[in-house]
């Protein structure tokens, strides 16, 4: 299975535009629990420099400001997400000062070199056309000593949401046949991919975790209606054309068996893995 040459709407940073409210409502809270591993990895002092890559509706930026006092720059390259997190800093008294954001296009920053202490990308590297391009440019900003932290998927059987709707689908429709080609956020899911993934550029390697969350939402009915949150699953359930209804009822029914119709959770595994910049010495 390869993954698709052309890019995949989750690549499309216009389409993100549509999905910022739901985006946050509904995922952040979910990477914002892998984003607060990956911070506590990246072990941040008061004040410094993070840049968070891909930041989405901003929740990771929010947090390293508010939690670990670093000053933040969060880029992503849907005008929407950007605007969405300025909004959202100047709302919060920890942040007014210390979070920005701009658009900018992760494969080529518009930042000089060796400006940041650490950088963070959660589920957006990832997702890059060029994501050993958009490793580089990492590279490039971070001080010498600096530290990264990246979180990708992994063991995407265990990401219930997937699996659920899969099944759902598949009692409506019939077995299906397996997808010709991955989505793109998947090309990273085996440790060695990810590995090279993150010494692009010539970053040294520290670690790489695996981390389980439960995500827990509303009731089922709740994730139902709100489940194209993101590019990617609104052209999937686009794609289930009348059979939208039986399947999302039947999504339903089998979350609501197993957990009953209020509070529901669901498992998901990332790896979050990180690299530090080496020091220049002088030979």
């Amino acid at each position: 299975m390869t993954v698709s040459p052309e890019l995949q709407p989750d690549q499309q940073p216009a389409r993100w535009d549509d999905h910022v409210g739901v985006y946050e409502a509904v995922f952040e809270p979910l990477t914002n629990a892998f984003a607060r591993t990956a911070l506590d990895q990246l072990n941040l002092r008061p004040g410094e420099r993070l840049i968070d890559i891909g930041a989405g509706s901003g929740g990771a930026a929010l947090i390293a400001a508010a939690e670990h006092g670093a000053d933040v720059l969060a880029i992503d390259a849907s005008r929407e997400m950007v605007s969405r997190i300025n909004t959202r800093a100047q709302q919060q008294r920890d942040c007014v000062s210390r979070v920005r954001a701009e658009i900018m296009d992760g494969m080529a920053l518009s930042l000089p070199d060796a400006r940041f202490d650490a950088a963070i990308s959660v589920f957006g590297v990832i997702l890059f056309p060029d994501a050993v391009g958009g490793m580089r440019e990492i590279a490039r900003i971070l001080k010498p000593g600096g530290r990264v932290a990246v979180v990708t998927w992994t063991d995407m059987e265990r990401y219930e949401l997937a699996t659920r709707l899969i099944d759902a689908i598949a009692s409506v429709r019939g077995p299906q046949p397996p997808p010709s080609s991955l989505p793109a956020q998947l090309r990273f899911r085996e440790e060695a991919a990810f590995h090279k993934l993150l010494s692009a550029g010539g970053l040294t390697v520290e670690s790489i975790t695996r981390a389980e969350e439960q995500w827990r939402l509303p009731s089922a009915r709740w994730i139902a209606e709100r489940i194209a949150f993101a590019p990617g699953l609104s052209a999937l359930v686009a794609a289930l054309g009348s059979d939208r209804s039986a399947i999302m009822a039947a999504f339903v029914a089998g979350l609501e068996r197993d957990q009953g119709r209020a509070e529901v959770s669901l498992s998901a595994v990332a790896q979050i893995g990180t690299a530090t910049k080496p020091l220049i010495t002088n030979e």
